[in-house]
């Protein structure tokens, strides 16, 4: 009886947050991270930003090769 009270409110817990699909997420993740790009890639280069252009670059990788294999598995 106690479980089943718990569940029902977790369930409506999670129709009332506004708690982004993981779809969504990977999306808004690389929303920034190439809103971050171009912002470095329109100031001047130094060593910390070449570095950190490197680690944006990876990351929209593993972010987009997620998104592709989400979409082809749906």
């Amino acid at each position: 009886m106690g479980w089943e009270k718990i569940v029902d409110i977790l369930s409506w817990l999670k129709d009332k947050l506004p708690i982004a699909d993981r779809l969504e997420k990977i999306k808004n993740d690389i929303t920034k991270l190439e809103n971050e790009k171009n912002t470095i890639l329109v100031s001047k280069a130094n060593v910390k930003k070449a570095k950190r252009l490197a680690w944006i670059n990876s990351q929209l990788y593993i972010l987009n090769r997620r998104l592709q294999n989400a979409s082809n598995s749906s």
